[in-house]
């Protein structure tokens, strides 16, 4: 359980809405400060009022939402030591506390900073009551904030954007190199992205314990990086890692040492990387034998040799799925070659998640998948059509089909999104889900993408009187119900 609620909010109501008798079993709370309310007293003043009515006795995680805002807003009062007293309060508030979030909000002018000296206190202090402190400054923000930021305690989580601050930013990584656990980079540019993996003297920093590091794009551009890296590992435990830019360096840096332990990997269909896995054997058979989850998305550049980048990917593809478990595959080309892969001759026996979102299946693909995922739990495909299995049949035709050669088909799908774009006819949506909810036993939820609710709703209403249903309803019965302006299909199989 939850708790959310906003300090500077006055509203006296606050605690009639949990009460103490709840309060007991609330594991995270979310609070929101301005900076200025915190200096001037006014956040302390606001916890004691509610101190005796909440009381978070087995809470342990905090997340701090400080809104920086123009300093003229403090009207020019600060008192003396109110930041310690706040933060003593707020630990005994939650005397479990071994978990706090702190997210910076700037929205503060350009200013040399000097009125916002006790930023320092307030997250030094904080950090230092718990063992594992998060720091989250997801836009670009003022130098003198980040440096706030610096003396930060027990950071084992890091986010934040790579602009022209990198400097302090990277000093804070390095700093606390064998304690963090988590990164993720904002890219609004490459510049210095040497200082990710070196220090200020040139020494290599290694992120002894990182585990998870992701990267994003924000408006990096079109920026060529060359950065190379001598030969040591900086993220020995690295296991997952995800690449949603231009991967940034033209070596392994990111996976050596780790590429046995990799278990979660995000990658585009980026030529520049594939050649760089390939030419370091990262792609050889057994290598990534700890590789559990996979996504392939679309390029963020252009991609000069497509045959050659799916060549590539159905290679790592093939490679690694004897362990693989979950398969996302964005990017619509090696969706497409991937379905001739994954229906061949050998079967995939631990894939349980299909992810092909952008791919236009046809209802024979659909079942050659099914035939040849064995512990496939879930799908996720677009529908197009009847496929050369079954041109020129009917429903009832391929019911019986279906029921001849494969039954079951399936027993462990449960899941199926549909992910049609644009309006499909609804008497062959339902109509598919029906024939393959005959032979999944398993089969419980089915999702449906772009379809106008009322119309799929008075089509499903006539399919579950035709024959084709009076044929099943002895094995499964199926109700429509909108969630969220989407048409859910929930299945009950009758043991």
């Amino acid at each position: 359980m939850s708790f959310e609620f906003n300090v500077n909010d006055s509203n006296p109501q606050i605690t009639n809405c949990l009460g103490s008798h709840l309060s007991q079993y609330v594991k995270t709370i979310n609070m929101t400060i301005d900076y200025a309310s915190l200096v001037n007293g006014f956040v302390l003043s606001r916890l004691e009022s509610i101190y005796h009515s909440l009381y978070f006795v087995n809470a342990y995680a905090l997340i701090v939402n400080v809104n920086i805002e123009d300093s003229n807003t403090t009207g020019g009062l600060e008192l003396t030591g109110v930041v310690g007293r706040t933060v003593s309060l707020i630990k005994d508030m939650v005397p479990s506390l071994n978990t706090i979030q702190i997210c910076v909000t700037d929205d503060a002018p350009d200013s040399e900073g000097a009125e916002y000296k006790q930023l320092e206190s307030l997250f030094s202090g904080m950090s230092r009551t718990v063992s594992s402190t998060h720091l989250c400054i997801n836009h670009p923000c003022k130098q003198y904030i980040i440096k706030s930021c610096m003396p930060v305690c027990n950071l084992t989580t890091l986010l934040f954007v790579w602009d022209s601050n990198y400097k302090n930013l990277t000093q804070i990584m390095h700093a606390n190199c064998e304690i963090l656990q988590q990164v993720q980079i904002f890219f609004s540019s490459f510049e210095g992205l040497e200082k990710l993996v070196y220090d200020e003297q040139g020494n290599p920093v290694v992120y002894s314990h990182l585990i998870l590091m992701k990267f994003h794009d924000k408006g990096a551009g079109a920026i060529e990086p060359k950065l190379k890296t001598e030969m040591f590992a900086p993220f020995p435990r690295l296991k997952l890692f995800h690449c949603m830019v231009k991967y940034p360096f033209d070596d392994d840096t990111i996976f050596r040492g780790n590429y046995s332990l990799m278990e979660n990997l995000y990658l585009t269909a980026d030529f520049k990387i594939i050649c760089m896995l390939n030419s370091h054997g990262l792609l050889a058979k057994g290598r990534m034998k700890s590789l559990r989850k996979l996504m392939v998305a679309d390029s963020v550049v252009e991609i000069d040799n497509v045959d050659a980048v799916i060549d590539t990917y159905m290679g790592l593809i093939g490679n690694v799925l004897p362990s693989l478990q979950e398969l996302r595959a964005i990017d619509a080309d090696i969706s497409d070659a991937l379905i001739v892969s994954l229906t061949g001759k050998v079967q995939f026996e631990n894939l349980q998640l299909l992810s092909l979102y952008c791919s236009f299946l046809t209802l024979s693909d659909i079942v050659r998948l099914l035939k040849s995922l064995p512990c496939l739990r879930m799908l996720a495909n677009r529908i197009s059509g009847l496929g050369k299995d079954f041109r020129n049949s009917n429903a009832l035709g391929i019911a019986e089909v279906l029921r001849a050669k494969f039954n079951p088909l399936n027993k462990h799908f449960r899941k199926w999104h549909i992910t049609n774009t644009v309006h499909f006819p609804e008497n062959f949506v339902i109509a598919s889900i029906l024939l393959i909810a005959d032979v999944c036993p398993g089969l419980k939820t089915v999702i449906i993408e772009n379809q106008p609710v009322e119309a799929t709703n008075q089509t499903f209403k006539k399919l579950v009187g035709s024959k084709l249903y009076a044929d099943c309803k002895e094995k499964f019965t199926a109700t429509l119900k909108p969630v969220k302006a989407k048409p859910i299909i929930f299945i009950n199989h009758i043991c």
